[in-house]
């Protein structure tokens, strides 16, 4: 019970973020809900990361009284502009929401029972993000240790953001227990499950004095978050502990925030963006191209002084990743051969052929339950509104990511291409499924 603690100030604290960014503004209280529980963990997540630029070590208490200390902070702000107790309208939330919170506590409980069977994840995520979790908790001033090139199999060169968020939860007990990632990585996909219900609720629906007229014709819209967290590859994926599963959340609410800031107008939506991004960045090597991409995507897109607000956000949430890159990350980790230029290593197009192939049999796959076919056919029977202004964020941002990722396949020969397909491909398209998903049901509303 101990570790609500650190889940209850993280909360507290992600929507105090939200309400001060946003000038007590809220969307609706579900939606306010989801993006407050996210915000407030990863923010938990890069606060902890302090400790360890001071003092070279985990200082629980500091990171503790760190927490508290912004928390307070924002609330007095808050209260002495008097918008500390502006909530959400309670009109609202629907009977709908309810059913919809219900169903998916109902999801989440019951990937718990299946993770509560697979404990440690993972063999390969356990060591990518348990082990350097245990580093970070149990290694006192030698936690750089888990840099050392002998690793190179742990992914030495990849942020850490989720095995800090470990830290955060473990700095209230004694021990580094199992149950803190096994219980979070059953989090997160509510947290994405639910995000995607009440982003495309906010998005979709207008007011209604009616409780339950969302129910009438929009079904699939919850249905949607239900199908993906219910398959049972994805909640196998959930289970190994991955932290793919916190990149496609945070991507998640990067585009729903930018959706929001173009319904608004409001400048907070973007600097909720600019803080998101940099959680990306700090989640693995791939997460900071997707920080990258989504940034200069949105400056192109925006092109007002708006983006100020967005720029300094930014600027401000990706110093824990420059300084991991200046001061920790190895400066040349043994895991990188260019293929353009190696004459021992060299790339070819028959690699290029290979990676095409596995990014068609990951399309049609069964072990996705269809789920990439008809999300395929929904953009596709949406015809232009797919591709309507206001969702250009989406497809350039999935389009240049698509390429990047493809083109480190192509590129890097350090790896065998078919086993690295094997053993990575699912989980970094199974990160872009819920924005795909958010994407296709908005391309296919009528609204």
């Amino acid at each position: 019970m101990i570790y609500l603690i650190p889940a209850l100030i993280s909360f507290a604290l992600g929507l105090l973020i939200v309400k001060a960014a946003t000038k007590g503004r809220l969307p609706s209280t579900l939606l306010s809900f989801f993006l407050s529980a996210t915000i407030g963990l990863g923010a938990s997540g890069l606060l902890t990361f302090i400790s360890f630029i001071l003092f070279n070590q985990l200082i629980a208490w500091f990171v503790i009284i760190l927490n508290l200390s912004l928390t307070a902070a924002l609330a007095v702000f808050l209260h002495r502009q008097g918008r500390l107790n502006i909530l959400p309208p309670i009109k609202t939330w629907k009977i709908d929401d309810t059913i919809a919170l219900a169903l998916l506590g109902l999801i989440t409980l019951g990937m718990f029972i299946f993770a509560s069977l697979y404990p440690y994840g993972g063999w390969d995520a356990w060591g990518c993000w348990n082990f350097k979790a245990r580093f970070l908790f149990l290694g006192e001033n030698a936690w750089t240790g888990m840099f050392d090139p002998i690793l190179w199999r742990h992914q030495i060169l990849y942020p850490f953001l989720l095995p800090l968020i470990h830290v955060w939860f473990w700095s209230f007990g004694n021990t580094p227990t199992y149950a803190v990632p096994m219980a979070i990585t059953c989090l997160i996909p509510f947290l994405t499950a639910g995000l995607l219900y009440s982003a495309l609720k906010e998005l979709t629906v207008e007011n209604s004095a009616h409780p339950t007229e969302w129910l009438q014709g929009k079904w699939y819209m919850i249905l949607v978050p239900v199908w993906i967290f219910t398959n049972m590859f994805t909640i196998q994926l959930s289970a190994s502990q991955y932290s793919d599963l916190l990149l496609g959340l945070f991507l998640l609410t990067a585009m729903t925030l930018f959706l929001l800031f173009q319904r608004t107008k409001d400048t907070g939506h973007l600097i909720l963006m600019g803080l998101v991004l940099g959680m990306i960045s700090f989640t693995k090597v791939e997460g900071t191209a997707l920080c990258v991409l989504t940034f200069i995507s949105t400056l192109a897109l925006v092109r007002t002084r708006a983006c100020i607000s967005l720029i300094t956000a930014t600027a401000l949430a990706v110093m824990p990743v420059i300084i991991f890159v200046i001061a920790y990350a190895p400066k040349n980790s043994g895991i990188f051969i260019n293929g353009l230029t190696s004459p021992d290593h060299p790339t070819s197009w028959e690699r290029l052929s290979t990676i095409m192939t596995y990014y068609g049999h990951e399309w049609i796959s069964m072990k996705w339950s269809g789920l990439w076919l008809i999300l395929t056919a929904g953009l596709i029977f949406s015809g232009k509104r797919s591709l309507r202004r206001e969702l250009w964020i989406i497809p350039i941002v999935l389009g240049s990511y698509v390429l990047v990722f493809t083109g480190t396949y192509f590129i890097n020969t350090f790896y065998e291409i078919t086993w690295w397909l094997d053993t990575s491909l699912n989980r970094i398209i199974f990160a872009l499924i819920p924005v795909t998903a958010l994407w296709t049901c908005l391309s296919i509303d009528d609204k």
